[in-house]
């Protein structure tokens, strides 16, 4: 394998990606302006140079358990630094950046049903094995990316299929409830589902149009010209303040909004992973920039008695109150005391409707003292 990549933006090419000489160097092979392949690398005659990979690349890298998984498959048979990762996966990149490769991969699809009401046990294992390689997807949590054929139109969707380990009890059922509260909040979500078994939580990728072209998408890590490493380093202002900066005017009053209610939804269920790859900004082209629909929302503390939130929030990182909550609204979601307090209802109603749905799984004994502890992290 040649040590560069050529990358493509709606399928033209914009420029090629080298790693030499220990350093990554991008070069744009375009003039045209909207081919850029980030917000925060514009086209230009110069080339972006980094010492490590830039952001934007590293965000289709897997992490976690998918890494562990890749790296000892193909760990023999070629590098796994992260451009060698970057290389093994670039023929699954599919969005609105991709890379050029003569290598195509082709899996048979999956049905939705069979994933929702399937008794095979060992269903997540084998997704593993078939889809790994296949799912550019970050986050530490065992998942994988798997095309599923819609019955009714025949169209292949693609959906992330998330399982969890044995330290992490219910944790499927514990983001379709989170999930249920953003949902009941009004805040934009993509289709999401939980397994009859409730071994899976499965999300449709939401970055895909009906005619089947991408959106733009990068997360908070991309925009703050971070790695993946740093994710825990940052505060929620200055992801408000990015919402500000890049937002296109007409979708600035609801990308702050939605913005402040997962915030003050993250605090009331106590989900300390809400770091800087858990938001992130999608877009068609340069003047169609809006906040992301919400994903991967969790109540940590159910596993971490006393876990803390993920970033910083006026200064510190601790479960702040209402009172708190509102005046980050205020002051750096630039909305009015009237507004935040409406908005902090609406998260407080959704959160108390969720409960009362969550009390319906304390018919099965398996998942009852779960739902209880979840319950207690709400109140």
């Amino acid at each position: 394998m040649n040590d560069f990549l050529t990358v493509k933006v709606d399928s033209k090419i914009a420029g090629v990606l080298l790693f030499e000489e220990n350093e990554y160097i991008f070069s744009y092979k375009t003039e045209n302006k909207k081919d850029f392949i980030s917000l925060t690398m514009p086209v230009r005659a110069k080339s972006w140079n980094s010492k490590n990979l830039h952001p934007l690349f590293e965000m289709h890298l897997p992490e976690g358990y998918l890494l562990s998984i890749i790296k000892k498959h193909f760990s023999k048979f070629t590098k796994t630094d992260d451009f060698g990762l970057l290389k093994l996966m670039s023929p699954s990149i599919k969005g609105r950046v991709s890379y050029e490769q003569d290598l195509k991969i082709e899996l048979k699809p999956l049905v939705l049903d069979d994933l929702l009401h399937s008794s095979n046990e060992k269903l997540f294992d084998e997704l593993v094995s078939r889809f790994a390689l296949n799912s550019p997807i970050s986050g530490v949590q065992p998942k994988v990316l798997a095309q599923i054929e819609n019955k009714a139109t025949l169209k292949l969707e693609d959906y992330i299929v998330k399982s969890w380990g044995e330290e992490y009890p219910e944790l499927a059922l514990n983001e379709y409830l989170c999930m249920r509260v953003v949902q009941k909040a009004n805040v934009c979500v993509p289709k999401f589902y939980l397994s009859q078994d409730r071994k899976l939580f499965i999300m449709k990728r939401f970055d895909i149009k009906e005619d089947n072209t991408y959106l733009g998408f990068e997360d908070m890590c991309v925009l703050f010209g971070k790695n993946r490493d740093d994710k825990y380093e940052g505060t929620y202002e200055q992801i408000a303040k990015t919402i500000k900066t890049f937002v296109s005017p007409k979708y600035k009053k609801e990308s702050l909004e939605n913005f402040f209610k997962m915030i003050v939804i993250n605090f009331l269920l106590k989900n300390g992973d809400a770091h800087l790859k858990n938001f992130g900004l999608i877009y068609d082209d340069i003047s169609n920039i809006k906040l992301a629909p919400a994903y991967d929302v969790v109540t940590t503390t159910v596993y971490i008695q006393n876990d803390i939130p993920a970033l910083h929030l006026l200064g510190s990182k601790k479960w702040w109150n209402e009172k708190q909550l509102l005046r980050f609204g205020i002051e750096f979601c630039d909305l009015t005391t009237k507004e935040v307090k409406e908005l902090y209802e609406i998260c407080l109603k959704a959160k108390d409707e969720i409960i009362e749905e969550a009390k319906t799984y304390k018919k099965d004994e398996q998942v009852s003292e779960f739902i209880d502890n979840l319950i207690e992290k709400w109140l």
